[in-house]
């Protein structure tokens, strides 16, 4: 689902908010709303231009209307639906955030987008998307177009979104202070990309962030378990690795496009 709307405007960045209004996140919608609120108050006061599109999981996940300034955009209220086709919400999304880009003229088009997802990380429903299709949709939106999809995913088992790269992936625990550090730690993300071009090299989340998201000691039994078994710890390690090996991939595009002759 490409769409050949190429990102022209230094400064100008775009966040479209998929938030899961799905009972897994249960107690918690509050802490969602409000943590994301203050996301949205951490970008609107940094330097540069930044639009928000704010939408729910279930069937009006695509149909987006206008963007709006971060400074003015407002959480809705995330009243439980049962369950929530998370992926065909996401897939939905991708084409109708590619369709509001493609109608921009040119010169208005972002140089940033970001998805960010928050999660409570159980799909039931979804038709439409499988697991392979929306991976690689999200693949081609971000090396094509240099989409980033930042996901926080709230559950006590949170492990990885299985639909985009994993330095771009949090886990927390399904509590207020998991839900604060999850979605403070996207908002710092999305912060960082913001100051470079589009392509470039970003940090990923670190092991401080996932630490504090879905503290180590979260799954500890009452024998004590090993810290190194823990899936945080453990993911930490894994996504450095991966988050290095991005990063040098990325520098060699990078710089692949400055080598680039210039058209006449």
């Amino acid at each position: 689902m490409g769409h050949p709307a190429r990102v022209t405007k230094p400064g100008r960045s775009v966040i479209a908010l998929l938030l899961d209004r799905s009972s897994s996140l249960g107690p918690l919608r509050d802490e969602v709303r409000a943590a994301v609120a203050g996301l949205l108050t951490e970008q609107a006061a940094r330097p540069g231009e930044v639009e928000v599109y704010v939408t729910t999981t279930g069937r009006r996940a695509g149909r987006l209307g206008g963007g709006i300034p971060a400074g003015d955009a407002a959480v809705p209220k995330l009243r439980g639906r049962g369950t929530a086709a998370v992926r065909d919400s996401l897939g939905a999304l991708v084409g109708g955030l590619g369709s509001a880009l493609a109608g921009m003229p040119e010169d208005e088009r972002p140089a940033r987008v970001f998805l960010v997802v928050v999660t409570g990380g159980a799909d039931e429903g979804s038709a439409t998307w499988g697991p392979d299709e929306l991976r690689d949709l999200v693949a081609t939106q971000e090396r094509d177009y240099a989409w980033e999809v930042v996901t926080v995913t709230v559950a006590e088992h949170a492990g990885l979104a299985p639909w985009g790269e994993g330095f771009r992936s949090i886990g927390a625990a399904p509590t207020a202070e998991g839900v604060r550090a999850g979605v403070a730690a996207a908002s710092a993300y999305v912060a960082r990309a913001r100051e470079v071009g589009p392509w470039e090299p970003v940090a990923g989340f670190s092991q401080e962030e996932r630490w504090a998201a879905y503290p180590p000691a979260f799954h500890a039994d009452e024998a004590g378990a090993d810290e190194t078994t823990v899936i945080p710890v453990i993911t930490a390690e894994r996504l450095a690795e991966a988050d290095r090996a991005d990063a040098e991939s990325r520098r060699r595009w990078w710089e692949h496009l400055l080598r680039r002759p210039a058209k006449v």
